[in-house]
């Protein structure tokens, strides 16, 4: 008889009190309840401690309750959570969002039929603050788009397998985000499923504002995603933001070789070749940023010979020359 994996929830606390009650009925109400549920607190000035505490006492799993002796940002915070946790199967989850009923017990039955996966991942439902569906989800936004799969690395989606955090915690300090390192460690490791069920709601809301288009409440199509591109190509700090996340693709590649050496042998070839890859994509975006401080008509030759020999491919298409030519 096969032994039933060990559930962990990894929830990552910050002043939220507003929300999170909605999101710990959630875990209630699953039809495979949790094993245990991680709490790890940033030092909020609010009710959160005193609502889950309250929580803790009639839940039916065991809940743990850890508010951090000084406040140690969002990825320290769920690092700090997931070091904790004892599960086969470790979930991650925000403050703020609510889980389907059938979340975890169709994660898990993903998680058996694919032994080869370290990161799964479900689809979301685009809310408004209060819990309002627009119509949305986030992978079909994604689609609509025309944004790669690679760019879906929303941790709150996400569930971990043991094996992985075995040998890539704690997160490098240094890196952006623990879903960026997560997530994207296996994806660079061909080891992340992503399922199209939507298994629970994604609430926006002021305090979770993002950036990415892809969390917008309205439609984004291609066309809307290419005016969003060009209008951050005219920005005056797109040459900061582009050389910032070059120093961040160093920064990850130096901890995916420190990680290397803590991996089974069996993922040693797949390491070699994230390396390499992820070491071609600086050098192409070096070579970008180079490009772009050159003269116009050695820029536009640069370009040119760029985009006949494919480099383009890998970044943004046309957005990526506009880009560099713009300079």
């Amino acid at each position: 008889m096969k032994k039933a994996m060990k559930i962990s929830v990894a929830l990552a606390t910050y002043n939220g009190a507003q929300y999170i009650k909605e999101q710990l009925e959630s875990f209630v109400d699953q039809t495979r309840l949790p094993d245990e549920l991680i709490i790890t607190d940033d030092c909020s000035t609010d009710q959160t401690e005193a609502l889950v505490s309250e929580f803790a006492k009639t839940a039916p799993f065991k809940v743990e309750f850890h508010r951090n002796k000084r406040n140690l940002g969002y990825c320290g915070n769920f690092n700090a959570a997931l070091m904790k946790t004892t599960g086969d199967l470790v979930f991650l989850s925000d403050q703020d969002d609510v889980w389907f009923p059938d979340k975890i017990q169709h994660m898990i039955e993903l998680a058996e039929s694919h032994s080869d996966a370290l990161v799964m991942m479900n689809d979301a439902v685009l809310t408004d603050s209060d819990l309002n569906e627009v119509g949305l989800t986030k992978l079909g936004q994604i689609r609509s788009a025309g944004i790669p799969l690679e760019r879906f690395v929303m941790g709150c989606c996400a569930c971990v397998r043991r094996e992985l955090l075995d040998f890539c915690l704690p997160i490098p300090k240094a890196v952006r985000g623990h879903d960026d390192w997560l997530v994207g460690l296996s994806g660079g490791l061909n080891a992340k499923l992503v399922d199209p069920k939507p298994l629970q709601y994604y609430r926006r809301h002021e305090s979770n504002e993002s950036q990415f288009i892809a969390n917008r409440t309205y439609k984004v199509t291609r066309s809307l995603a290419f005016l969003h591109a060009v209008q951050t190509t005219f920005k005056k700090d797109a040459p900061e933001k582009a050389r910032a996340s070059i120093d961040q693709q160093k920064v990850f590649l130096r901890h995916l070789t420190e990680t290397q050496q803590r991996a089974p042998a069996k993922y040693h070839s797949k390491f070699v070749e994230f390396r390499k890859s992820t070491e071609t994509r600086i050098e192409r975006e070096e070579r970008r940023v180079a490009v772009r401080e050159q003269w116009f008509v050695s820029r536009f030759l640069t370009v040119f010979y760029m985009l006949v020999k494919g480099d383009y491919r890998q970044s943004n298409g046309i957005k990526s020359v506009l880009r560099d030519l713009v300079g």
